[in-house]
């Protein structure tokens, strides 16, 4: 499958595969014609990608993610403990969150017992 297949496929920006392309983030084989083929497993690396930058991973650790991915078990430790970093992340972000949404709350509750 090209780049053009794939970003229709998922709905992903041209740029975006061209740049995990382009940065050795996704490999494929160069055909006759001179387009590059990209296996089905490899295209399902993407949305793993993309998930992984929604979840806060800058492109340079997303390229130590990978190249720990492609050393195999051995990584798995240094992988668990990226990840949970990005965790934590997302974790604090999301009580922040809530302590907002509870402010807000709590004004709504303070102004709807004004009237009574």
């Amino acid at each position: 499958m090209t780049l053009q297949e794939a970003g229709r496929r998922f709905s992903f920006p041209m740029e975006m595969l061209q740049w995990y392309a382009e940065n050795g983030l996704l490999k494929g084989n160069k055909m006759e014609d001179g387009t590059i083929d990209y296996s089905e497993t490899e295209l399902q690396r993407v949305v793993q990608f993309h998930f992984l930058e929604k979840a806060g991973m800058d492109p340079d650790a997303l390229k130590q993610f990978v190249t720990l991915r492609k050393k195999g078990t051995s990584t798995h430790t240094e992988q668990v403990r990226m990840l949970r970093k990005y965790r934590y992340q997302l974790l604090d972000q999301i009580h922040k969150k809530q302590q907002s949404l509870d402010q807000l709350d709590y004004l709504i509750y303070k102004i709807k017992n004004q009237r009574k």
